[in-house]
């Protein structure tokens, strides 16, 4: 099975986006003034989003992967990227109990990181940090955090990340050790005042010190919008992973990689149940944001830049080749979620539409709502609920919005799961996008149901005809002419049907004549 299947061309919506384009750009030139205010605000602290406890924890991706993607060296593991490489040390929550980001002293040369906590007496618990690198950082983009370990599944466990900004990027470190390893190694020892100022005065141009806290993304230069880089979306999914295929405009990734390194464009947030992903620089408007239909793993989250190489659709030349830039998102579901989901990504048009905050501020405003539901609706029945959900999805199929359509009628079957009307429209939905092996699945679901209601049989035959089983769709529209004899439309299917097999058929014999 071909792991993606098309979802959507953003078409219809790319004019929308292209229209917020202009006033999303206005709006990035004063996110760094409103940076700078809540600076000054918390007293010269940079501001940081602070999610609660009821939030998951997240895994925070802002470059591409670079092999070796990933390795551990003592008591930390680490992760290889084409710009940098992201440390990660575990914290024994008995140790470090009452440990802050604030009491940490994290310095960095050209090739080395010490390490040392102001506060208390950690022991060797900062030995896996602390050493002579393999490979120069360039030490004015390093930065260090202590935030909650994504692979704690209640979210208690704490990491302390470390990210070291490569001075040579896209050159591969070396995937069996990061530092030296040799019995001189620096080790995290409680400098004295009198070895601190030697210290300073022979080192003060080489090294430096970090200040606290991962690198905000507001500081992030506005590039491109979505609406002008992002022309087509397909997703698929396996029994282990979820795919996103993202169709990117060449012109407008040229200008955007003038002013940034290509793997400085795109960003990530995920955790085990929500996933954002968004142009830096254009983090407010999302590509791709919504409540997983099941669990992941947060930190084997993946994007890469490729190209994809396919057939020109309705080119007046059949067999004519065209060679696109592509972004493929990946996603790894966690062991007790593997197999197929139902939904892959929930997404609501207006998350999209309307300017958005951190991934844990959308988590915070989903949970709200979900404790708190309009009083109106205390007494719904599942037809009630379903109605709703298909009030939106035949506004949105209306509108062509097709892949809102789906997702909509996919929700309204949750609450009523045999109903055949929501089966043969979601099937038409699924037609629209091209995705004809689930509009068939659908429509033979919806025919179990209701074996007697004609429309299904024309859902049958459109999907067996588009998945060019020819003789199986005209056994389908036979079926649904049974129903309605007087419908001379059935007959104009069966001869498209016909047609479009023996256009086919020609079409193989130009190809064959043509080698």
């Amino acid at each position: 099975d071909k792991p993606f299947a098309r979802r959507s061309q953003f078409g219809e919506r790319v004019q929308q986006f292209a229209a917020m384009a202009t006033a999303a750009a206005a709006s990035s030139r004063g996110r760094a003034a409103r940076q700078r205010e809540r600076t000054v605000a918390l007293g010269g602290k940079p501001w940081k989003p602070r999610p609660t406890e009821e939030t998951l924890p997240v895994f925070r991706l802002r470059d591409q992967p670079m092999q070796p993607e990933r390795g551990v060296q003592r008591d930390m593991f680490w992760m290889h990227f084409v710009g940098s490489v992201q440390l990660f040390l575990p914290l024994d929550a008995d140790a470090w109990a009452g440990v802050s980001e604030e009491d940490l002293e994290v310095r960095v040369s050209k090739d080395e990181l010490a390490i040392r906590c102001k506060s208390k007496d950690l022991g060797s618990a900062l030995d896996s940090m602390n050493g002579k690198l393999r490979k120069e950082v360039n030490r004015t983009r390093c930065s260090f955090a202590i935030e909650r370990d994504v692979r704690d599944p209640l979210g208690k466990r704490r990491v302390l990340v470390v990210e070291l900004a490569k001075q040579q990027p896209g050159k591969a470190w070396p995937g069996d050790k990061l530092f030296h390893e040799s019995i001189f190694n620096r080790k995290s020892f409680g400098w004295t005042a009198n070895q601190t100022l030697v210290k300073q005065d022979a080192e003060a141009d080489e090294w430096t010190t970090l200040r606290p806290g991962r690198r905000s993304d507001v500081e992030d230069p506005f590039t491109v919008s979505r609406g002008w880089l992002c022309t087509e979306l397909e997703q698929g999914q396996t029994d282990d992973l979820l795919n996103w295929r993202i169709v990117l405009d060449q012109k407008k990734l040229d200008e955007a990689m003038e002013k940034v390194p290509y793997y400085h464009i795109f960003g990530a947030d995920c955790s085990a149940r929500y996933f954002k992903f968004f142009i830096r620089g254009d983090e407010s408007s999302p590509v791709l944001l919504g409540r997983l239909g099941g669990q992941v793993s947060p930190d084997m989250t993946f994007f890469e830049l490729t190209t994809l190489t396919r057939e020109v659709e309705g080119h007046r030349i059949v067999g004519t080749m065209e060679t696109v830039p592509v972004l493929n998102v990946t996603l790894v579901k966690a062991p007790d979620s593997r197999g197929e989901w139902q939904e892959m990504l929930g997404v609501e048009q207006e998350s999209l539409n309307g300017p958005q905050g951190t991934l844990e501020e959308f988590e915070q405003e989903q949970l709200r709502l979900q404790r708190d539901p309009s009083p109106d609706r205390e007494d719904w029945t599942p037809d009630d609920w379903a109605d709703e959900q298909k009030e939106n999805a035949d506004a949105a199929f209306k509108d062509g919005s097709f892949r809102d359509a789906i997702v909509y009628y996919t929700r309204a079957l949750r609450h009523t799961p045999l109903n055949e009307k929501l089966l043969s429209n979601r099937s038409a939905g699924y037609f629209k996008t091209g995705q004809f092996q689930l509009a068939l699945d659908d429509a033979e679901k919806a025919q179990q149901i209701q074996p007697r209601w004609p429309k299904i049989y024309f859902r049958k035959g459109q999907a067996l005809r588009a998945l060019r089983r020819f003789e199986d769709a005209v056994a389908a529209f036979r079926d649904g002419q049974s129903l309605e004899r007087g419908n001379v439309e059935w007959e104009k299917e069966i001869q498209r049907t016909r047609d479009a097999e023996v256009a086919l058929e020609e079409r193989r014999k130009a190809k064959a004549v043509a080698k």
